[in-house]
């Protein structure tokens, strides 16, 4: 139900009821323009590290879907629950639960206080790179999370999210959504949006989100996108991800898609390989310039359209150089085809033997066979005309300008033979159409994942590790010190993709990843009837973040599994799986904590890695209780003023530190806070943290949410 029908369904008095129900049908009739679905849905996570309380708003940890009870009292392990809908309690409609089976939940909205708890790391790169991070939780929070880190920041959005195919592999409000469910575009479209206002905050003035999608979404996700970001172009990216096709309907299904949003200043960087074209040279030389076809095509292409481009041009079939260019024939007169069928003149015919034109009057042509811009292709025998080429004008003023190069002339033809001068002249747009093999899901994307974490693992349609290198190297490879953002990160392509991008150009690219750790539908339920349910450590072993993401992540980056087992095969380009990447990466788990339940020591500790990420994930990360008068790690370019009084030496202590940017003052006091900002001066970016360490970055706040 829509979270209007179930308040509705809470009045007692049923002719009220029924009138309300009448008069809400025929609102949603009313006629609206745009993308129109139910937004009203609600959306709750559990919390199973909260304690269970009085008042609390509870679930059953053994139920799946979101029947909600509010705890109206405890005792001896016991609690008395009133059924609720969106929260409210239900009259007459109790149970008694053992604590133990009830699981805290909140609606997005509630306020809850977050804290990163550290898992594990990998240290490779040293100290000049800065550290990736992976994050399991919810992205919804996490969303919000990161907006106190890093509002305006983000070069690059990248996320893979559902695709809501109706085949039970996404969760809203703990329970799967399938082809059954009537509301489940709605739900998509919902829970999509909260999380698109969320990112679009964290995008930078030049910053691109790049969302990739199928067939079952695309038409909503576009219409939802230029409602979300209407000042922003958008363009879609048509990606063959399986050349043998998957049947589905009629057809066999090869393509996905990626939709880019660029905000205002961006710009996306040129290639040697534009993704389509195809790919001659597989020995990785250069490819050379392109010669154009002389018989024009599309509009404006028959003889009638213009007649002064339609005239013979005489061949020697042996040598295949051209003799002579002929003058225009005139329009009322057919052509004389004598010597066609031998190969001794070309007429403009096109492919379905039609009269066409050529793309230069008999003058210019005449000027280009001199300066040997013109030549002959292969003879077309249904046509029985041959296919000339020539160096259009965009490929002559690069001659010009020096960015092709004339290596000599055909001694035969007279043709000139062109080079790239070099790399960089080779460069074009990336097309809208990318046909690569490398984009294969198949062998690029689930074949690297066997061949990292191993072959028992169990992840679905894991992306091509190359189609996300090429999605982020479209924007990112003139931008070697980006930060990107995944928060549907899944197996964490996304991260790996990032680090084979950097190991190519040398680039200091920094990625956070985010994933739940959803555990997949068949391992839940075998858990399950072994008594094993959500935050039980078995439970949590099996889900996304821990059994896949983090593994590939730390395996790719170490070269090795834990075990010590060496990574087998190479990379695209000859680099050894082994050999593994000069990263820093950090796994955190997003946990919730009670202030009035928590130590203030522990509180500082909860918030440390918030602070670390505040100043760029720059050095190994150091843990603190927050005992002494102010903390300031070794590595870090930040410090913490804890104790106020101190002020006069902590400042002289920063002054020490040239490497220092970030500054935290722990103080209650606005007036103190900004005496202190004042006498740091212009050099440090002075942020205020309230005593309570945990309220400075409480989530589901009117603040975050807006």
């Amino acid at each position: 139900m829509a979270k209007i029908e179930d308040l509705i369904a809470q009045i007692p008095d049923e002719r009220l009821r029924k009138a309300m129900v009448e008069e809400i049908k025929a609102l949603k009739k009313t006629k609206k323009f745009g993308l129109v679905f139910e937004e009203h849905l609600p959306e709750t996570v559990r919390l199973p590290r909260l304690p269970v309380h009085k008042g609390e708003l509870v679930s059953l940890k053994r139920e799946s879907g979101n029947q909600l009870w509010r705890v109206r009292s405890i005792g001896k392990g016991i609690a008395t629950c009133d059924k609720a809908v969106e929260g409210y309690p239900l009259p007459n409609d109790s149970k008694d639960f053992a604590v133990t089976d009830l699981v805290v939940v909140r609606s997005f909205g509630d306020p809850i206080y977050p804290a990163l708890v550290p898992v594990d790391r990998v240290s490779r790169g040293g100290p000049e790179k800065p550290w990736h991070v992976l994050i399991n939780a919810d992205n919804f929070h996490a969303l919000q999370l990161l907006l106190y880190c890093y509002e305006g920041k983000v070069d690059v959005i990248y996320i893979d999210p559902p695709y809501n195919t109706g085949a039970r592999d996404w969760k809203y409000n703990n329970d799967y959504v399938d082809k059954t469910d009537t509301f489940r575009h709605s739900k998509w479209l919902s829970m999509i949006k909260k999380r698109l206002l969320l990112a679009k905050r964290l995008l930078k003035p030049d910053g691109v989100l790049i969302v990739t999608i199928d067939e079952h979404e695309v038409h909503n996700l576009g219409v939802l996108l230029h409602q979300t970001f209407p000042a922003c172009a958008q363009q879609m990216v048509t990606i063959v991800i399986n050349q043998k096709g998957v049947a589905q309907g009629c057809l066999a299904r090869v393509e996905e898609y990626a939709i880019y949003v660029f905000n205002q200043a961006a710009t996306v960087q040129t290639h040697h390989d534009d993704l389509l074209s195809p790919q001659r040279d597989k020995s990785g030389k250069l490819d050379m310039p392109r010669w154009e076809r002389l018989l024009r095509g599309g509009n404006n292409s028959r003889r009638e359209d213009r007649p002064g481009l339609f005239y013979p041009i005489y061949v020697d079939p042996k040598t295949k150089r051209i003799i002579k260019v002929g003058e225009v024939h005139p329009l009322e007169k057919k052509p004389n085809m004598e010597g066609a069928a031998e190969g001794l003149v070309a007429w403009p015919i096109r492919t379905d033997g039609s009269l066409g034109n050529w793309q230069a009057k008999p003058s210019t042509l005449r000027e280009l066979i001199a300066q040997g811009f013109v030549k002959l292709g292969g003879f077309d025998k249904n046509r029985q005309t041959w296919t000339v080429l020539y160096l259009n004008r965009g490929t002559r003023t690069r001659i010009l300008n020096g960015e092709i190069k004339i290596l000599g002339n055909d001694k035969q033809t007279g043709a000139v033979e062109i080079a790239y001068a070099s790399a960089e002249a080779k460069q074009s747009n990336i097309k809208t159409v990318w046909h690569r093999s490398s984009h294969d899901s198949g062998i690029y994307g689930s074949g690297i994942l066997r061949s990292i974490v191993g072959s028992d693992v169990e992840f679905s349609f894991p992306k091509s590790l190359y189609a996300v290198r090429d999605a982020l190297g479209s924007v990112l490879r003139g931008r070697k010190d980006g930060i990107i953002l995944d928060f549907f990160a899944g197996s964490g392509t996304t991260l790996h993709a990032t680090c084979l991008l950097n190991s190519e150009d040398g680039g200091t690219r920094q990625c956070i990843i985010v994933t739940n750790n959803e555990v997949s539908e068949s391992n839940a339920k075998l858990l399950q009837t072994e008594g094993v349910f959500p935050s039980d450590e078995r439970y949590e072993a099996k889900g996304i973040a821990e059994a896949v993401a983090w593994p590939r992540c730390k395996y790719a980056i170490n070269g090795k599994r834990d075990r010590g087992a060496s990574l087998t095969g190479t990379y695209i380009g000859g680099r050894e799986l082994a050999a593994g990447f000069e990263e820093n990466i950090e796994y955190f788990c997003l946990d919730f904590l009670d202030p009035a339940q928590v130590a203030r020591g522990d509180a500082f500790q909860a918030i440390l890695p918030i602070l670390w990420m505040m100043s760029g994930c720059s050095g190994e990360r150091e843990d603190s209780k927050g005992s002494q008068s102010w903390f300031i790690p070794k590595h870090s370019p930040f410090a913490v003023l804890i104790k106020e009084k101190e002020f006069r030496a902590f400042r002289k202590t920063c002054e020490e530190r040239k490497d220092i940017e970030w500054v935290f003052l722990v103080t209650d006091s606005e007036e103190n806070f900004a005496t202190m900002r004042r006498t740091l001066g212009r050099k440090y970016e002075c942020i205020q943290l309230y005593k309570s360490y945990l309220e400075n970055f409480r989530l589901n706040t009117q603040e975050t949410l807006i």
